[in-house]
């Protein structure tokens, strides 16, 4: 498959409860490759969502099957993921296509999602995508 992901650590993060990774996906291909387009809208005004954006998107991505990730502690224990429901239904927008080289961005805030403890370092795995297509990373991600 011509796709790869990555996971990606942006800098200066100091809270534990709104820690975030990146999930790049790229196209290392000679050809166009379409895929599920990650762009789930936001959330109606009526909606009085509490929570960022990004939480948003991946909630929503989660809860139609679309992204998967799980944490793992240093001794092998799999971290409940804390259920958000945003009792909303996606607006699919067109597929992205990636052209050779290109690359698209997935803000996941992991600190939303699951209950991290500053200066412990977790495996962190995602899988993104839809029946076409599904792409996967996995690392260790240290949590300041």
């Amino acid at each position: 498959m011509p796709l790869t992901a990555t996971i990606e650590i942006p800098a200066d993060q100091a809270d534990a409860q709104a820690f975030q990774v990146i999930l790049r996906i790229t196209n290392q291909g000679d050809e166009k490759v379409t895929l599920l387009n990650p762009d789930m809208g936001v959330p109606s005004p009526d909606m009085n969502w509490p929570f960022s954006k990004e939480v948003y998107q991946a909630a929503m991505l989660i809860s139609f099957g679309y992204l998967a990730m799980s944490v793992t502690d240093v001794a092998g224990k799999e971290l409940p993921q804390e259920p958000i429901q945003t009792w909303a239904t996606p607006v699919l927008q067109p597929p992205c296509e990636l052209g050779p080289g290109d690359s698209i961005e997935l803000t996941i805030p992991l600190g939303s999602f699951y209950q991290l403890a500053s200066g412990t370092t977790y495996l962190v795995a995602l899988t993104y995508g839809d029946h076409n297509l599904k792409v996967s990373a996995r690392t260790s991600v240290p949590v300041p």
